[in-house]
């Protein structure tokens, strides 16, 4: 059967097969509900949930056929490696993920503490859990060279800044 849905819908045989599961847990599902949402008028009008109702007894049989027939669905998948392809796929989905971030986080060249967070902040958006709080990015300041700013300014001047010699005193800028 698999085959045939494959080849109908132009996909692999294990995708038919993982399709194939999920409509018959759909079906399952789809029949549990009716078979819930029926007995709880049968008990909101005052029937015993022990003692379904008789326009029950087709909908839980029907139940039953929808989750024997999604078992047997799922045991083929199993049986054809389905679950085998799929997560080798999602191992290969990971891996271009993977990739993909450690090729952007390589071009924006971060130091090892910008790259630690960033890859955490990727593992927990992935994960679904909680963002790490952001980091307020530390910026060194050189401390000035004061002289070699005194030197080129002096240069600009055009005045020769060895000449200076702070220990001759300038007698006209003492204030008396």
């Amino acid at each position: 059967m698999a085959h045939e849905v494959a080849d109908a819908r132009d996909i692999t045989p294990q995708e038919a097969l993982l399709g194939l599961v999920r409509t018959a847990a759909a079906r399952a599902a789809w029949s549990d509900a009716v078979v819930a949402s029926k007995l709880r008028k049968h008990v909101a009008a005052g029937g015993d949930p022990m003692d379904p109702p008789a326009e029950l007894v087709p909908w839980l049989r029907e139940s039953r056929d929808e989750r024997t027939a999604a078992t047997r669905t799922a045991k083929a998948a199993i049986d054809g490696g389905v679950m085998v392809a799929l997560e080798r796929r999602l191992d290969l989905e990971g891996e271009v993920v993977a990739d993909t971030l450690a090729a952007v986080l390589d071009v924006l060249g971060l130091d090892h503490e910008q790259r630690l967070l960033a890859l955490t902040t990727a593992q927990a958006k992935l994960a679904g859990e909680p963002l790490p709080g952001s980091v307020v990015p530390v910026v060194e300041v050189p401390e000035p060279d004061l002289m070699e700013d005194f030197k080129r300014f002096a240069e600009r001047e055009g005045f020769d800044p060895a000449g200076l010699d702070d220990d001759q005193e300038d007698d006209d800028d003492d204030i008396e």
